[in-house]
């Protein structure tokens, strides 16, 4: 999908009208007329755009209804076909494959899936041949060698060989260390359980430096873990520790090779993914259209708007890898391409919702060609909406909002050109292009976005706290004391339960700290497990009875439910504790071990620990949700303040210390946060409001991080602006403020001189000329004021959304 505006990178944005158009973009067009291929959203669609919810045809220019009308042409009468099944059935198909590629950007999920299957069903094989080999029990060698070649294919994501290398080689040596330990002191119960403790303190504790010690970690609790599920005497332990390393050597070949994973490759998967994610925007953007009093549509185009942006994230943290680079194309420069598809997405589904609040006053001809152009720009051929973008962003006789969605629209399709094309290749002239350094706004862990652990950290740390004092404790050491904590209270509750199967209690404490940074989102996973295992437990019982004596079916079934639970972990613990327990039954339908009374103890044992891991959680050393809120919302108004900084010193003709478009990148990341965490949260009060204001205040940020991108990409240091640098600076003011205040409910009182400072910048922009030039600018500081003073505790606003 593409962008609507250029930035300071680029000649003017375009304003109501269609503006100026940056010169990549006129070379875009020229080659489009020379013969090059016409990319849309989504090529395929060669007889004319569909309605994706009428299923009706636009028909092209000149093929109008039976009299031959052209339906773009002024006056003419629209004409609709249609479908036949074939075209509905395509069109479905189309839709599924949409949704299925915008649901995982890069394909992270599905790869991982697929190389926990592939690991885990060779390594059987190995350990199988070694086992038979050397006349040893085949179970604990197939057991032993499945769980390291699972760990380690799921764990050891990165995509430098060098450090695959390092990491793989590391992980047999620590598994086998779990092993031993595990083995040794196996014997001794009390001994046992207190090493239990012990492994699981240090096991979270070495996450401190950094991801792969994550891994590492949870290698060494597992091969503690299956050496207490085993049981073996301790004349096995050699030959365990051979299974260990067969299988650690085995998949660390595995990753150097075919599980390998191409840098640019998914780079354009990214970018597919982006296409789609934009196409689910302007479907969202429709039905708006078509149902403005339809509350959910709205919602479903900011949440759309939300995915769209945690996919830039994924865009911009993976040219962090210059292997994932088009040839002689610096960092940079993909990364304004990326922020400008934002803004285009921004501007189009903006001025849709504009044109949908006056609908009953649209004129009919105005609303089906703003149909018309919402069809082609999502699924029809790149010149038919090119040209009906043009028609309608220079059209007198329409409203501006529909001026505005034309000219986004145009601009919009000629950055998805610029990437299909290679135009975007050709240097123009910007000075970030000469940049050195590139650092990218998130770092992508395993090819995913990092989770809340940094904000976590912060909220916790008091430095001015006492030298022995709990707040100066790293958010690491507490998760470990934590871990350890739950790991005793499960030995002792879960012994109580089942002497023979405490394990389950353990291992559902310990995991619920794996992933997870604060209370809320402890609570969130332990409710998971909870859930997900007892909706396995009866797959788990119907699937026995059909796999029973079939030996085959069984293992496969077994592959199956481990691929699909690493498939589905990012998304649902549920689904991903779900496919667990439907293997677990069909593991102990081999072992001949399988009894409805054994998954009952699953149950209890798996409700028990979760329990424990969040009461614990919430009561020893918490890193409370709402704290860690409160620093995600500092954290984001801070950065909208350092973006207006930026942005005021280009209007002054100067250039900042960061460009204003990594900020913007930036507040998307902050504004992820900020979503994320509220999810989590433990209570029903998010910034001190109620529910409903707490959607309010959402709804409120969202529009001050898009207008604020919006503004990064309309200003340039080739268009200075006293008056706007002003209102950049003041604004930037109060978004610093506003970081300040401990709650947007109850802030401090304001002081006479900050509401003269805020009725001057209404004023300022009241009286703004009417310039193409700057008019997106203007519109953009504009919205910025309205949302700061909605979130302001001081101003009349503000309090009156706390009652929404």
């Amino acid at each position: 999908m593409a962008d609507v505006s250029s930035h300071a990178a680029g000649p003017s944005a375009a304003g109501d009208a269609r503006g100026a158009v940056p010169a990549s973009a006129t070379r875009a067009t020229a080659t489009a007329g020379d013969g090059a291929p016409e990319p849309s959203l989504l090529p395929g669609t060669p007889s004319g755009a569909r309605d994706p919810r009428s299923g009706e045809v636009v028909p092209r220019s000149g093929e109008g209804g039976p009299a031959g009308a052209d339906p773009r042409r002024p006056g003419a009468r629209h004409v609709a076909s249609r479908p036949s099944a074939t075209d509905r059935l395509r069109d479905s198909v189309r839709d599924l494959r949409d949704r299925f590629v915008a649901s995982d950007p890069g394909f992270t999920r599905l790869r991982q899936g697929v190389r926990a299957f592939v690991a885990v069903g060779t390594t059987l094989l190995v350990e199988w041949a070694l086992a038979a080999a050397i006349g040893q029990p085949v179970l604990s060698f197939l057991l032993l060698g499945a769980v390291v070649a699972m760990l380690m294919s799921t764990g050891i994501r990165e995509q430098h060989r060098t450090v695959v290398l390092r990491t793989g080689l590391a992980s047999p040596v620590l598994a086998a260390g779990g092993v031993t330990v595990g083995v040794l002191s196996a014997e001794r119960p009390l001994l046992g359980s207190a090493a239990f403790v012990v492994v699981s303190f240090g096991a979270v504790y070495v996450r401190r430096w950094g991801p792969r010690w994550f891994t590492l970690g949870f290698l060494f609790w597992q091969g503690f873990f299956f050496s207490l599920f085993l049981h073996p005497p301790t004349r096995q332990l050699p030959f365990l520790l051979l299974a260990v390393v067969a299988s650690g050597l085995w998949v660390l070949l595995l990753l150097l090779t075919v599980l390998h994973e191409d840098p640019h490759n998914r780079l354009r998967r990214i970018v597919a993914a982006l296409r789609a994610r934009a196409r689910s925007g302007i479907a969202a953007a429709l039905d708006v259209l078509a149902d403005p009093g339809d509350r959910g549509a709205p919602r479903a185009v900011r949440r759309a708007l939300v995915q769209l942006s945690e996919t830039a994230l994924l865009f911009d943290g993976q040219l962090g890898d210059r292997r994932s680079l088009p040839s002689g194309v610096p960092p940079n420069r993909l990364r304004r391409w990326i922020v400008d598809l934002e803004i285009g997405m921004d501007e189009v589904c903006g001025a849709t919702v504009t044109l949908a609040e006056s609908r009953p006053d649209l004129p009919p001809l105005t609303r089906e060609q703003v149909r018309e152009v919402l069809h082609l720009l999502g699924w029809g051929d790149y010149a038919e909406a090119d040209r009906a973008a043009e028609r309608l962003a220079g059209s007198a006789s329409v409203p501006g909002a529909a001026r505005r969605l034309g000219a986004a629209a145009g601009l919009l399709l000629h950055t998805v050109h610029r990437w299909d094309t290679g135009d975007w290749a050709v240097p123009d002239e910007d000075r970030w292009d000469d940049e050195d350094q590139f650092e990218p706004v998130v770092t992508l862990i395993g090819g995913n976005l990092p989770g809340s652990a940094a904000l976590a950290a912060q909220s916790v740390i008091r430095q001015d706290a006492g030298r022995f004092s709990p707040s100066r404790l790293l958010l690491t050491t507490r998760q470990a004391i934590q871990a350890s904590v739950a790991a005793g209270l499960s030995i002792l509750v879960g012994e109580l339960i089942s002497r023979q199967r405490y394990y389950w209690a353990v291992i559902a404490a310990f995991v619920g700290f794996a992933g997870t940074a604060t209370s809320g989102e402890t609570l969130t996973k332990g409710v998971g497990r909870i859930t997900g295992t007892l909706a396995g437990l009866v797959a788990a019982v119907a699937l026995a009875n059909v796999t029973d004596r079939h030996t085959a079916a069984a293992v496969l079934l077994i592959l199956l439910c481990i691929g699909l639970a690493f498939f589905s972990q990012p998304l649902s613990t549920t689904a991903m504790v779900f496919f667990i327990t439907v293997m677990l039954g069909q593991l102990y339908t081999l072992l001949g071990t399988f009894s409805d009374a054994l998954l009952l103890v699953r149950l209890f044992e798996t409700a028990a620990g979760a329990a424990i891991g969040v009461v614990v959680a919430l009561v020893v050393l918490p890193a409370h949700s709402g704290a860690t809120l409160r620093e995600a919302r500092r954290t984001f108004l801070g950065t909208v303040a350092d973006l207006l900084e930026a942005c005021a010193e280009v209007l002054r003709g100067g250039r900042p210390e960061r460009d204003p478009l990594t900020l913007a990148l930036e507040l998307d990341a902050d504004g992820r946060q900020v979503i994320r965490i509220r999810r989590a949260t433990t209570r029903g009060r998010l910034f001190g409001a109620d529910r409903t204001a707490l959607r309010h205040r959402m709804s409120v940020l969202a529009s001050v991080g898009s207008s604020a991108r919006t503004l990064a990409g309309a200003v340039s240091a080739e268009r200075p602006d006293p008056v706007l640098e002003q209102v950049c600076t003041a604004l930037a003011g109060q978004a610093r403020r506003l970081s300040e205040v401990p709650s947007l409910s109850s802030g401090a009182p304001r002081r006479a001189a900050e509401d003269d400072a805020t009725a001057q910048v209404r004023e300022q922009l009241d009286a703004a000329p009417a310039d193409p030039a700057t008019r997106r600018a203007v519109r953009a500081l504009r919205r910025l004021s309205d949302g700061l003073g909605l979130l302001d505790p001081g101003l009349p606003a503000a309090r009156d959304g706390e009652q929404r």
